[in-house]
């Protein structure tokens, strides 16, 4: 349980909240929202403790775990991954250690005296789910992106977005009472993000989340709570929920200020008519007094935001750019090797695939910006292509000011059509001599897109063109790249604005570029006939489990006799062979993937091997099935063992 009551919180004359209040219980899940700087971070810390209120207080349940993801991470030092994930408790680490010792001297001829005692331990550490949380770990570090290889690595040696994925899988692992996520989807793509959404509808506890993710949004949260104008104000719903009741309060807002409004005008008017009529002075005093005692009906002013329209580019050839044999590598690995993409005229392409698959490079290579081993690129008739990079500062140049930038990419335009197309992009006033170098994140992707559009390109190929805009923004990006006539190739992890932009996807997995010829929700049907989930890694399939049998009630001297060390053995059997099943599925998803592509073609059917090709196509299909039959009753097994 977690309860704001009448919470204040200043920063010198700035509200922030202002005796504001809210109640959270068990099993909900609050998407905290409002415009940026309303406060949301301030809220979070001061729930953690780091932030003290002005008055008011916030009151937690004795005992209750606060954990805290915020949107930067400084560093995670002096551990591997696997270690700093698990985060085994001292106590777990000391039971261990001790039943460890214990093993050993029960392989001598005395080892009935240490039966006791090793047999109370493991129960202990069974309590303490000590036998479960290194593969706990493991299968939220799939689910996250992480590789086997990544396991034992230190933690120095990832980046910034990886550290995030750390810290957030340590969370995910060893979960809080409470769970504070500052935009948890930032540094995930796509599978790990659809993972994660999965995973966190069985939190049991109190989640309250920030996100721009319109989908995340809809699919984790149960409520929304506005931060506005320094109250927290409660919607049971969606966010589409959220808007249209919010609507409606402007909405009677603005009548009932309509009215107050012609109520304080006719209340002046009889003022001012009957203040010198002696008759009247009785009357007039009265409405005087009504009018100064009258609570000014505040409608706040609706902010900013993005608002602009892609201008209509020259016609294209049908052909857009066609990449033929291509081979690509860093150093000795390599991303390609002989692939194959055309993409045509009105073509609306979301490359997906998981974080370090060759999206952002193939997109680079399609751009012209980064240059391949062999194969050709050819763009098309009449093409114009325009790069929109991941990492602004790639084409912006931190020294400039704002007004500079712009004229750089438009040198013959005059000083008031810069300023025109800035105005669009909410720089305005003295705003376009700030330099580059101290925008924020959501400034500089704005900038980036006037550059963009200050000359329209036909081809627009975009790296995460949502990174740092609010969901109002994003809203208002699609539906200007809807309103658009080119051809768009991009790379992003927000569903809602892959499924409003693309009319096809290509999947790029393990150096294979698989192309599907329709939307994401198409894309999504066909993985599943694939029998795979999107977002959800080999180990965690959509197939529901069996009903786990009856579990027998068992006295604790009969427990006793259950030897503990060979549970523990079992356990690692167990665990050993659902990894092992984990690989060989892999293996096989990728194969017939394979397959189903080269069946697309209808120079497969001219082949006469084709039966043979089809009926082990089959075959795989049934070998995949009972391995994942298997995985399901290994993972009960286990499961049994940790009753």
């Amino acid at each position: 349980m977690l309860q704001i009551t009448k919470l204040t919180k200043n920063f010198g004359e700035r509200v922030i909240l202002e005796e504001a209040e809210a109640y959270f219980n068990d099993g909900e899940r609050v998407s905290l929202v409002g415009p940026n700087g309303s406060g949301k971070t301030t809220f979070f810390k001061i729930i953690t403790g780091e932030e003290h209120c002005d008055s008011g207080e916030r009151v937690v349940e004795t005992g209750a775990k606060i954990g805290f993801l915020p949107q930067e991470i400084d560093s995670i030092r002096g551990k591997t991954v696997i270690e700093e994930v698990a985060g085994s408790s001292e106590e777990i680490r000391s039971i261990e250690a001790k039943m460890r010792e214990l093993e050993h001297k029960m392989g001598g001829d005395d080892a009935a005296k240490y039966y006791d005692e090793y047999s109370e331990l493991s129960h202990r550490f069974e309590a303490l789910d000590g036998y479960n949380v290194e593969y706990k770990a493991k299968r939220v570090l799939y689910g996250l992106g992480f590789k086997e290889k990544d396991f034992n690595r230190n933690t120095e040696e990832f980046s910034g977005g990886w550290l995030m994925r750390i810290a957030l899988a340590r969370l995910l692992v060893n979960p809080p009472d409470i769970m504070l996520l500052d935009e948890p989807t930032n540094h995930l793509d796509l599978y790990s993000l659809l993972w994660m959404q999965n995973f966190i509808l069985s939190y049991k506890g109190i989640l309250i989340f920030t996100s721009h993710d319109r989908d995340f949004v809809d699919n984790v949260s149960t409520r929304i709570l506005e931060i506005d104008s320094g109250k927290l104000v409660s919607y049971k719903g969606n966010y589409n929920f959220f808007l249209e009741e919010k609507q409606k309060k402007r909405d009677i807002l603005e009548k009932q200020s309509g009215q107050q409004q012609k109520e304080k005008e006719r209340l002046q008017e009889f003022i001012n008519r009957f203040r010198a009529t002696a008759s009247k002075a009785k009357s007039v005093q009265s409405k005087i007094k009504h009018l100064d005692k009258m609570e000014e009906i505040v409608v706040e002013k609706e902010k900013k935001t993005l608002n602009f329209s892609f201008p209509q580019p020259v016609k294209s050839g049908r052909e857009v750019i066609a990449l033929e044999n291509l081979h690509k590598s860093y150093g000795s690995t390599s991303i390609y090797s002989g692939v194959d993409l055309s993409i045509e005229r009105g073509d609306r392409i979301a490359l997906v695939g998981v974080n370090g698959a060759g999206k952002s490079t193939l997109l680079k290579i399609m751009a012209g910006v980064l240059p391949f081993e062999s194969g050709k690129r050819r763009l098309g008739f009449n093409v114009n292509a325009v790069y929109y990079p991941q990492y602004r500062l790639d084409v912006l140049n931190p020294d400039n000011t704002v007004l500079q930038e712009l004229d750089s990419a438009a040198p013959m335009a005059a000083e008031l059509s810069l300023r025109k197309m800035l105005g669009m992009f909410m720089f305005r006033g003295d705003d376009v001599f700030k330099e580059v170098k101290v925008l924020s994140g959501g400034e500089k992707s704005r900038l980036v897109l006037a550059k963009v559009l200050i000359n329209p390109p036909n081809f627009i190929l975009m790296d995460e063109p949502t990174n740092h805009l609010d969901i109002p923004s994003r809203d208002i990006l699609i539906k200007a790249l809807n309103d658009y006539t080119g051809t768009i190739c991009f790379i992003s992890h927000d569903v809602h604005f892959i499924r409003s932009i693309s009319n096809k996807i290509v999947e790029v997995n393990s150096g294979r570029l698989i192309p599907f010829a329709g939307g994401y929700d198409y894309y999504v049907e066909k993985k599943k006939l694939m029998g795979e989930t999107v977002g959800l890694p080999l180990k965690e399939r959509t197939t529901a489990p069996k009903e786990k049998p009856a579990v027998k009630t068992e006295s604790r001297e009969k427990k006793k006799r259950v030897n503990p060390s060979m549970v523990a053995h079992k356990k690692k059997e167990l665990a050993a062979r659902i990894e092992e099943i984990n690989l060989e599925m892999t293996a096989l998803h990728a194969k017939n993937a394979e397959m189903i592509k080269e069946m697309e073609s209808p120079e497969f059917y001219k082949d006469p091997g084709h039966p043979e090709q089809v009926k082990q196509l089959k075959l795989d299909e049934e070998k995949a099935k009972k391995l994942q039959e298997e995985w399901l009753n290994l993972s009960h097994e286990l499961e049994n063992l940790n009753p």
